[in-house]
């Protein structure tokens, strides 16, 4: 599978699980905003990891996926305070459970493979 298909493919799962844990809170507003911030974060991340490894290989791989996870939930908490009228607090909250359960579906299905 090339690079291209790889990265809409973890883009389009993504937003299917974030996107469909948001619809639980039954606030349009809410979910355009999560389908929002994964167009921006996931592609961005996904190709810096790509290019970390391709650098630098598997030293410090994970400190460096951890240190973009962090920074992508506090990007997307920021942009859910923006966009909705939910508190900052709630929005860091709804961000990392919204990650969470991405990035444990992912190594889930990483596992499959």
């Amino acid at each position: 599978m090339s690079l291209l298909a790889r990265l809409l493919v973890a883009l389009a799962l993504t937003i299917l699980v974030e996107c469909g844990l948001s619809l639980l809170f039954r606030q349009r507003q809410l979910t355009f905003s999560v389908f929002v911030c994964n167009l921006l974060t996931n592609p961005l991340m996904n190709l810096l990891l790509v290019f970390y490894a391709a650098y630098f290989g598997r030293e410090f791989y994970y400190v460096f996926l951890g240190a973009l996870e962090i920074a992508v939930v506090g990007v997307e908490a920021f942009v859910i305070t923006l966009m909705t009228d939910t508190k900052p607090r709630k929005a860091l909250l709804l961000s990392l459970f919204f990650n969470a359960a991405s990035f444990g579906v992912g190594l889930l299905l990483l596992q499959l493979i």
